[in-house]
């Protein structure tokens, strides 16, 4: 089982690394537009490698959300889980090429709403769900799959936080009235 989450938190960071590069032709562009606009090029002296560094990049459109607090973390996972069942089928039949639009819809609202219950997916879970075993390669491509990303701070949580149950706790039964003694 080890060995899979390892597979797993590999994969997912050569989707995230590979989402994230830009294409070198338009880091050059960049550097371009940025010898015309700073004022060093009004004086004949080449900028300062200090002034470029931070007109090199521009800021990641994924930053922004990732200043934004998590949401809260759910007590239970089966209800945020129930908006991706239109993905069983896309997640347990290899037949199924890409998953429906429902499918995807109900994964954005869990990486939106409860990412954390992403992780009964990921390492298993899940299966007590369904009737088929999920195939966990479509289970860790389905963001990619569905033209999202799964936050990396949802792959650390499900190693390093409490993962909510997918069941809702059972409440405790009521005690019975002990018979009066005479």
């Amino acid at each position: 089982m080890a060995s899979s989450k390892l597979i797993a938190l590999f994969f997912a960071f050569a989707v995230v690394a590979a989402a994230t590069v830009q294409p070198s032709e338009a880091r050059i562009q960049g550097l371009e537009r940025q010898k015309v606009l700073h004022p060093s090029t009004f004086h004949n002296t080449p900028p300062s490698p200090s002034s470029l560094a931070g007109g090199i990049v521009p800021p990641h459109p994924s930053t922004a959300s990732a200043l934004s607090p998590p949401p809260p973390q759910p007590t239970e996972c089966m209800t945020p889980l129930i908006g991706m069942m239109p993905c069983m089928d896309y997640l347990t039949n290899l037949t199924v090429l890409a998953p429906p639009a429902a499918c995807c819809d109900g994964l954005k609202s869990v990486i939106r709403d409860a990412p954390i219950c992403l992780c009964h997916g990921m390492n298993g879970d899940m299966n007590s769900l369904v009737p088929r075993p999920i195939d966990p390669v479509r289970m860790i491509i389905l963001p990619l799959a569905c033209g999202t990303l799964l936050p990396l701070q949802t792959l650390f949580s499900c190693n390093t936080q409490q993962v909510p149950p997918i069941m809702p706790p059972m409440p405790a039964p009521a005690p019975a009235d002990a018979p009066a003694s005479p």
